[in-house]
């Protein structure tokens, strides 16, 4: 052998050295393909787990945005021995800038803003409030409005809580225009009912 020959022999065994072992490749390939299942699930996952969150916590943003924006009604302080009227089941609202009987409500213990309306047969409750409150959704009904004739759904209401005043099993109507509860004269009725001033002071027990 001379030393051409040696030298071509040597450079073979030094490439065949250096040259990934049969199967190699395909391990590594294998193992990037799991990794790369695996960022994509994680990726998936990410935006579902956030979708959730927001789903849950709605309502509980919901309910704080409305505390936030509508006081509750102040309770009034037991009558006064002049007879003034009030005693510890009756609520003061107080009149906006707009001279409306606004504060926040309870319906199934979820607060929703309200407007009193005497002017309203029944009491009606916004589409979004009524979901959040878990309330019935029944058959649909034509509602008069100031902005013509609606279409309103049928409902009925376990409890509603104005201050310390509650009413239980109350009809009602869900529409879906609206952005705060109407309080209408089926809720009224059991209230007595005495505007001073710019106060509206509601008692319990029919007027």
């Amino acid at each position: 052998m001379g030393f051409e020959d040696r030298d071509y022999y040597r450079e073979q065994l030094r490439k065949r050295a250096s040259r990934p072992r049969d199967g190699e490749p395909r391990q590594q390939t294998v193992a990037s393909g799991r990794r790369g299942s695996a960022g994509t699930l994680r990726y998936l996952l990410m935006p579902l787990a956030a979708l959730a969150g927001l789903w849950y916590g709605a309502d509980a943003l919901l309910a704080k945005q409305v505390a936030a924006r509508h006081p509750l009604p102040e309770i009034v302080l037991p009558a006064t021995a002049d007879g003034e009227v009030g005693g510890t089941g009756a609520v003061r609202i107080k009149a906006d800038s707009q001279g409306h009987f606004r504060g926040t409500l309870l319906i199934n213990n979820v607060p929703m803003p309200f407007m009193i309306d005497t002017g309203a047969t029944k009491t009606s409750i916004p589409e979004k409030y009524a979901r959040a409150a878990g309330l019935p959704v029944g058959g649909a009904v034509q509602a008069e409005t100031a902005g013509g004739r609606v279409t309103d759904y049928q409902t009925r209401i376990a409890s509603l809580k104005l201050g310390n005043l509650e009413l239980r099993d109350l009809d009602a109507h869900i529409n879906r225009y609206l952005d705060e509860v109407l309080v209408g004269m089926n809720t009224l009725k059991y209230f007595r009912i005495e505007q001073k001033g710019d106060s509206l002071v509601l008692a319990a027990g029919a007027s």
